[in-house]
């Protein structure tokens, strides 16, 4: 057999040789950079979930986002995470024997989770004990509770709602006073073989705490009013509710500017529980100033002083000043709580009144006594008795009348959304008569009220109506004063006509005022920016005294601007079918929705 022998030449290898260590590195260094943990990094997560849906699905979902996107290739973790919190997910609904298969699959930089999930059988309740110990064993609260627990014998087990339910009775068991109750026995027992759960529920409230002293935190002259706003008595029974009440009654009087109400639970003894009350009081003086503008009265302002503390009794004064071109007003009040400082209020008013304005000219005096008395409906109900002086001029008629005026009102405003409401309902009713047998000039009765609703859909469109009724029964109309009378067109009336010049007319068309008032208002606002909206609105209505003349329409559209301290509304209206020589209005104010 012919061998053959390979002889290498070393000396002509060796510079191959030398490179190969730098070849190696730069292969090195590539494969680093290409298959390095950084190279596949996830920068996103999708979860396609199927076998289930509904609160099912949104848990799971709701348990997946809990889990941090994987870092490098560590899969397995992040896979074993996934299982975990898939089965505690659906446990919640009493699902213990659920199988689920997940695959991972890696696009780009977006790992995509296929979840495919069989729930298997229901774990169902077979044994429910639940009980409440001590006082609250007694307790109409507790017994309707009771009534309503969803945990029976036969039903799927829900660990939410026993968590729920078990958390009710914690809750209201401190709402009521059982400071001292605890938890004897709370558990669920699970048999995945039986494929049944039990459950045990023991709480033992112990006694239940009654009101002891109240004590306020900070020196403040108001503590007579602080005692006469109290919603409880010492010794009585503990509900939280009334604590609630207290301090909202505290914060909406007209002598705080915050208030807190609270339990010291870590000072009872003997059955009691103390009551912390910490106020601050409004300064001692308060001003508010208000402007606009109106195209058809021109500027207007408003200057209020208000003082909310005379005495220690919470006796308080408050005065406004009103300014236009066609009217001044000024208006002094003085309050005195009556038992409840809050809905039981006494009042006295003067007040003094100028008007010159198109075909108006009136001079009113005002003297005024009210009670004022919140019902249990919410109604604030206000018996009074005015005593009116006026020299008039209307059209060509020249009056001087004294009016004594007993009546009643009833007022109500609900709504929801704070300064900026977007439910709402506002009535207002008034009724005053006149009579030649208490010293007033004539025979008269005059009832007037407003309806106002405010809706919204999606806190994006907003509707508002408003209907206005008045009507004055008596002889003739001449003999009622000039301020009296009703009138119609302006801001807060027809938008589109000028200030109080829809009404009747006399043989030289000079306005004279009527007997009876009609309008209406619809208005449509959309919000297209936070705080900004539109409005698109349609006034109708007329003052008349046969109602022989037509109705008056205005339309318009305007900007709202929403602040901190109300609507800043600015709206430009024009007549439909006016015979006047103006031929739109333009309005500038500030003021409440409702």
């Amino acid at each position: 057999m012919e061998s053959t022998i390979l002889y290498l030449n070393c000396a002509k290898l060796r510079p191959q040789l030398v490179k190969l260590p730098v070849l190696f590195a730069l292969m090195l260094l590539l494969y680093s950079s290409v298959f390095s943990p950084s190279a596949f990094a996830v920068s996103m997560v999708d979860f396609e979930i199927k076998g289930v849906s509904g609160a099912i699905e949104d848990n799971v979902n709701s348990y997946l986002s809990t889990i941090s996107t994987p870092k490098g290739n560590n899969y397995s973790y992040f896979e074993s995470k996934v299982r975990k919190n898939i089965i505690e997910s659906i446990q919640v609904f009493g699902f213990y024997q659920s199988e689920t298969t997940v695959n991972l699959t890696l696009d780009d930089d977006e790992l995509i989770v296929f979840i495919d999930i069989n729930l298997g059988d229901r774990i169902k309740l077979r044994k429910v004990n639940i009980r409440i110990n001590g006082e609250a064993g007694h307790d109409p609260a507790f017994l309707d509770l009771l009534s309503t627990v969803p945990l029976k014998s036969g039903v799927y087990l829900s660990h939410q709602d026993y968590d729920q339910f078990k958390a009710g009775i914690t809750k209201l068991a401190l709402a009521r006073g059982y400071f001292d109750g605890k938890w004897a026995q709370s558990e669920v027992r699970v048999s995945i073989q039986k494929n049944s759960a039990d459950v045990d529920l023991i709480f033992d409230s112990k006694q239940r705490y009654v009101f002891g002293d109240s004590v306020l935190s900070n020196q403040t002259k108001s503590e007579t009013v602080v005692t006469e706003l109290a919603t409880f008595k010492l010794g009585q029974a503990y509900e939280s509710n009334l604590v609630a009440e207290y301090s909202l009654a505290l914060f909406n009087s007209r002598y705080f500017q915050s208030a807190s109400v609270v339990p010291d639970i870590n000072a009872r003894k003997e059955g009691k529980v103390p009551i912390v009350i910490t106020v601050i009081n409004h300064p001692s003086n308060t001003y508010e100033i208000g402007v606009g503008y109106l195209s058809d009265v021109g500027f207007r302002g408003t200057l209020g002083w208000k003082k909310p503390w005379i005495n220690n009794r919470g006796d308080s004064v408050s005065a406004e000043f009103e300014y236009s071109t066609v009217q001044q007003e000024f208006t002094f009040n003085y309050a005195i709580p009556i038992e409840d400082p809050i809905t039981n209020i006494a009042k006295i008013q003067f007040g003094y009144q100028r008007k010159d304005n198109e075909d108006t000219e009136s001079k009113l005096f005002t003297l005024q006594l009210q009670r004022q008395f919140e019902l249990e409906s919410k109604w604030l109900r206000t018996w009074f008795i005015k005593v009116e002086q006026e020299d008039f001029i209307q059209a060509s008629q020249v009056g001087s009348n004294i009016m004594v005026l007993p009546g009643v009102s009833f007022a109500r405003t609900k709504q929801r959304g704070g300064v900026d409401p977007y439910w709402g309902n506002q009535q207002l009713l008034n009724l005053e008569v006149a009579s030649r047998y208490w010293g007033a000039d004539i025979n008269m009765a005059k009832i007037q009220s407003r309806t106002k609703y405010l809706r919204s859909l999606d806190r994006t469109h907003f509707f508002t109506t408003r209907v206005d009724l008045g009507a004055i029964y008596v002889d003739e109309i001449e003999s009622v004063p000039a301020s009296m009378r009703f009138f119609a067109g302006g801001s807060q009336s027809i938008r589109g006509y000028q200030y109080e010049t829809v009404t009747p007319v006399d043989a030289a068309d000079a306005y004279i005022g009527g007997r009876y008032l009609m309008v209406g208002s619809f208005e449509y606002g959309y919000q297209f920016a936070d705080k900004w909206r539109i409005g698109l609105f349609v006034d109708a209505g007329t003052s008349t005294n046969d109602f022989s003349e037509p109705i008056s329409i205005g339309v318009g559209t305007g900007i709202r601007w929403m602040t901190p301290i109300g609507p800043v509304k600015v709206d430009f209206a024009v007549p439909v079918n006016s015979d006047t020589d103006t031929k739109y209005t333009f309005h500038l104010y500030i003021g409440p929705e409702l």
